[in-house]
Order: C-alpha cells, then sequence, then structure tokens
C-alpha cells in the first residue's frame, strides 16, 4: 500500500474513533483527581492511584475501536474497503496505544506537580499495560459477541475482579511491573482479537 493510501486511512481512523476513546478518556482523568487524590503520593500510593484509576482509561480507549464494524446496517459497506479488516483493528490498537500512553503521561506529570513521587517513566509504561489488559479484555468480549455493550460489561466485569484481588497480582502491573505471563496474555489477547475480527462470518 503506498504511503499517501496508509496516511489517508491513518487520519480517517483517528477522525473515526476519537470521540469514542479521546474525548471519554479524558473526562475520566478529570474525574479522578475529584475521587481519589492525586497529591503529595508516595510510590506506593502512586502506584495505586494509577493502578485502580488511571488504567481506567483502558475501557473506552480499547473496547469500542471496532463498533462501526458490529454495526448491521454498516458492516456491509465497510467489509468492502481495500485495507483488510484485521489490518484496521491493528492499525486502531497502534493508534489507542499511543494516545494512551500519552494521556498517562500527561496525567503523571500533574501528579509530579502537585508533589506526588514516583517514576514517571516507568510507571507510565506500567500503567499503560494495565491499561491495555483492560482494554484488550474489553475488545476481545466486543470482537467475539460483536456487540460493544457486551465488551464493556466483560471490561468492568474483569476490572472489578482485579480489583478485588481475586485477580492475583498477575494483572497489578504497576506495583509488581510486567510479568512475562502479563506480556503473554497482552499478545494472546491482541491474537485472539485480530482472529475473531477476521474470521468468515466475523464483524
Amino acid at each position: 500500500m503506498k504511503n499517501e493510501n496508509f496516511l489517508t486511512v491513518l487520519k480517517s481512523n483517528v477522525r473515526i474513533n476519537h470521540k469514542h476513546t479521546l474525548i471519554p478518556s479524558i473526562l475520566l482523568l478529570l474525574v479522578i483527581p475529584l475521587i481519589y487524590g492525586t497529591a503529595n503520593l508516595d510510590c506506593v500510593k502512586s502506584a495505586d492511584c494509577l493502578e485502580r484509576m488511571t488504567a481506567l482509561i483502558g475501557i473506552p480507549m480499547f473496547t469500542p475501536l471496532l463498533y462501526r464494524e458490529q454495526s448491521e446496517d454498516l458492516y456491509s459497506i465497510v467489509a468492502l474497503r481495500p485495507f483488510p479488516l484485521r489490518a484496521v483493528a491493528a492499525l486502531r490498537i497502534g493508534i489507542s496505544a499511543v494516545g494512551a500512553l500519552g494521556l498517562i503521561l500527561i496525567f503523571e506529570v500533574s501528579m509530579a506537580v502537585r508533589g506526588s513521587t514516583f517514576p514517571v517513566g516507568a510507571y507510565a509504561f506500567r500503567t499503560l499495560a494495565a491499561c491495555m489488559v483492560l482494554g484488550f479484555t474489553g475488545l476481545l468480549c466486543a470482537s467475539a459477541m460483536k456487540n460493544v455493550v457486551a465488551g464493556y460489561l466483560g471490561a468492568f466485569v474483569f476490572c472489578f475482579a482485579v480489583q478485588a484481588r481475586g485477580g492475583g497480582s498477575l494483572f497489578r502491573a504497576v506495583t509488581n511491573g510486567i510479568q512475562p505471563p502479563l506480556l503473554l496474555f497482552l499478545f494472546g489477547a491482541a491474537a485472539a482479537i485480530l482472529f475473531a475480527v477476521g474470521r468468515p462470518g466475523g464483524r
């Protein structure tokens, strides 16, 4: 594919998805300081805030990425695009990952300005991993069920299980670091998502 065509697809996908990904995520980040204080936190409290609250942006950043393709009315049109649906899904995941990392860094800088002390760079990538775990869970459910509402429900149920300590330490990436099994989970979930959206009859 020519570079001009790729850039056209990239711009159109950013434009299509920003209302359903970036805007809800920004609103969520603005609410966090009102729910969970973000000033003068030490490393432990900062990790807890990023893990419990900031990582929640993964749900709106990833879960609705394929909502248009899940519409019966639109699928017959979008399925005719020359750019394969799996490639579109992978591109949107990449765009959301970059967007999520940017939002996380901005939020961490605001925490640091308010007196919180923690390793900004390391915590940013750990928070991104936690964010992607929730987001990939939602997107996988949405892809498998062909319904974005089912994706949100699956992501919130998974989030509740993890935060209630039922998910063990594996998914607490900010506190415990990014472990190899967590990376396997992310790669496995991404592969399952791409398989689900690209299978015959899939949306």
